[in-house]
């Protein structure tokens, strides 16, 4: 058994249920099944057995999750590489990922063309309609594929997928998980969200990332869904297509979230839709209630990690008191929050008080690729130690205040980005914001703020008020320095980017502030 058998099981119990929709093409489970057998056979005859790795450079594509099941039924694992990412970025994750193969289309032909020349790669495969001399069409390469199930000895502990970090801070690192591990995130979050047979959901978010390819991709194979694919994201497209293929369940970043409830939902008809979710960041409280509004069933702030799929999940619609919460320990996990100078385990946290959140489970990842030291320091006595500071409390649901390392030291006092940013977002002239502190000569770091306005009137004074009448904030955490910029730089999951951010607020404003 491995995470394959599922794609396989799922055309054997539901040969004719559309599995895969992409820009009006569709495939039933049987039709997709015996392309993805060609494709692992193709991929033998090429020389690619258990073990091996296969680098993936696309949007969102029927010949991308094609390839990653094919591999996976040959023992072989897929390496999904950001396609955001500049070309000697890609050509990092190639060569750490010892990668024999890419895969890359058409529309990002651009990065793979500046490194070409220095890939240790055996084959480029081309997914468009004009290869170059050297590559390989796709429908070239499986031609002669037999549509017969390949034989392979894939266990549960074998790799299953690579997936890169998103890097915001150094070089990303390579996340090896498990069949095992895949197969157990997959169930946890089918269980959490109440996903079910009939349902369809959108896959509109790069698969290159773990909350959509292993936590929503993955879990509608195993339950015989249907998966509709888009190369990105777009939010009249989204809105369409929910009436159109009769969408019932979405995930969002919370900027698109944010966008979702913003646009004029009267043109559109959003009747199939029951289930929701989004992670990464807190959404304002207005925000979420228009979703818990636009997802009559279920609409959760998941809350997890690329080493540990799904660690929390807190539904609003239950719990609509505990809003910008990420709830409680998802099923199969167990989590803590532990003093954030400690190791231990058992040195938790009162309810209240900010630590380090630890996680244990089944789902959690093998290791670092080729960083043994690095994955040993990510472990205290079989937990993971997530670098994300939390907080539980008197109920045990967790809020998480953002990475430890991103506290503001200022005055001698922490404070958490994400306990500034919850008022801010609060502020109806603000479209988003961020918090970080930058270097000062009196107080070592200032509390800053980064605004997005949408109101073009708003005013540093105007905010200094706000947070200085919030019962929320106490005075000395509110930020000193106010930043209006255009939009706020943030990875593909919606996380801000706080290093690249102080770099721009730096370079605009070099001198220590006071």
């Amino acid at each position: 058994m491995n995470l394959a058998a599922n794609l396989t099981q799922a055309a054997f119990k539901w040969p004719h249920k559309t599995a895969l929709v992409f820009e009006g093409r569709r495939w039933t489970y049987l039709q997709w099944n015996r392309r993805v057998n060609k494709t692992a056979h193709a991929f033998r005859a090429a020389g690619i057995g258990k073990g091996d790795r296969v680098a993936f450079l696309t949007y969102n594509l029927p010949e991308q999750v094609t390839g990653f099941y094919a591999l996976m039924k040959i023992g072989a694992v897929p390496v999904p590489i950001n396609y955001r990412l500049a070309a000697n970025e890609v050509k990092y994750i190639v060569d750490d990922s010892q990668a024999r193969i890419l895969v890359f289309e058409e529309a990002l032909r651009a990065p793979v063309a500046v490194i070409r020349a220095d890939l240790a790669v055996e084959k480029l495969i081309y997914i468009g309609d004009e290869p170059a001399a050297g590559e390989i069409p796709f429908e070239t390469f499986i031609a002669a594929g037999s549509d017969g199930e390949p034989e392979a000895q894939v266990g549960w502990f074998d790799p299953a997928f690579i997936m890169y970090t998103s890097g915001t801070t150094g070089r990303p690192k390579g996340v090896v998980r498990s069949h095992l591990a895949e197969n157990m995130g997959s169930m946890s979050m089918a269980l959490e969200c109440g996903f079910r047979h009939a349902d369809v959901i959108l896959n509109n978010k790069p698969l290159f990332h773990i909350a959509q390819l292993q936590i929503q991709f993955v879990p509608f194979v195993q339950l015989g869904g249907t998966n509709v694919l888009t190369r990105g994201f777009d939010v009249d497209e989204t809105l369409s297509l929910v009436g159109k293929e009769r969408i019932t369940t979405l995930h969002g970043v919370p900027t698109q979230m944010v966008m979702l409830a913003a646009a004029d939902l009267s043109k559109y008809d959003l009747t199939s839709l029951r289930c929701g979710f989004y992670g990464g960041q807190t959404l304002a409280d207005d925000v979420t209630r228009k979703c818990m509004a636009l997802f009559p069933q279920f609409f959760a702030n998941i809350y997890g990690s690329t080493e540990a799929l799904a660690v929390t999940t807190c539904d609003y619609r239950m719990h609509p008191g505990k809003l910008g919460s990420v709830g409680r320990a998802a099923v199969n996990m167990d989590v803590r929050v532990i003093r954030s100078d400690s190791r231990e385990p058992d040195d938790l946290c009162k309810p209240g008080e900010i630590g380090q959140l630890i996680t244990r489970g089944p789902s959690l990842f093998s290791e670092y690729l080729g960083l043994p030291e690095r994955t040993a320091a990510a472990f205290t006595q079989g937990w993971f130690c997530s670098g994300d500071a939390a907080f539980l409390d008197d109920e045990g649901f967790i809020t998480v205040m953002g990475r430890m390392d991103h506290t503001i030291k200022s005055g001698g006092e922490n404070i958490h980005p994400s306990e500034i940013e919850n008022v801010l977002f609060k502020h109806p002239g603000i479209a988003n914001a961020a918090a970080l502190g930058l270097p000062s000569a009196k107080w070592g770091q200032a509390v800053c703020a980064a605004i997005v306005r949408r109101d073009p009137n708003l005013t540093p004074a105007m905010l200094d008020d706000f947070c200085l009448n919030s019962a929320d904030l106490a005075a000395f955490k509110r930020p000193r320095h106010y930043f209006f910029v255009d939009e706020i730089p943030a990875n593909p999951t919606g996380k801000v980017e706080r290093g690249r951010l102080k770099e721009l607020l730096i370079a605009r404003f070099p001198a220590p502030l006071d």
